[in-house]
């Protein structure tokens, strides 16, 4: 893999997940938030950082490298800044942060709950997705 395919993403988590998720124990079903029940990496290193603190009172990230190549073979639902906060407002009217799904591998699009951040997430919620992120393509790093 060169570094011009490469595509790093983070997870914000607590010290006790850190060597689960680097094992390759990614559970999908686990996770919520904004756009619903998933496993959701960010763009950016310090939004990780940020959210691991804010949640956790913890400064544990996994890094998540994988090729493009292989992202782009995804069913994926890519949102506008609009949409996320549409869906975002009637995620959260319904109660569904936990259980809300788009029935795509994928779904792609900026953070939009919270201070103003320019950074991407990506929600994976399907178990096709799954199983990629705990296959050997991918590599997970401690940072």
């Amino acid at each position: 893999m060169s570094n011009f395919d490469k595509n790093s993403t983070f997870h914000g988590t607590t010290e006790t997940h850190v060597d689960k998720l680097i094992e390759g124990k990614v559970d999908v079903s686990l996770g919520g938030g904004e756009l619903g029940q998933g496993f959701y990496l960010g763009t950016a290193l310090h939004v990780a950082k940020a959210w691991a603190v804010q949640m956790h009172k913890s400064e544990s990230v996994v890094e998540f490298q994988f090729d493009d190549n292989d992202f782009w073979n995804f069913d994926i639902q890519d949102l506008t800044e609009i949409e996320a906060i549409k869906y975002r407002s009637n995620i959260r009217k319904s109660r569904q942060t936990r259980t809300y799904k788009f029935s795509k591998d994928v779904v792609w699009g900026p953070i939009v709950g919270g201070p103003k951040v320019y950074s991407d997430q990506q929600k994976w919620e399907s178990k096709n997705g799954e199983h990629f992120l705990n296959s050997s393509k991918v590599l997970r790093l401690k940072r």
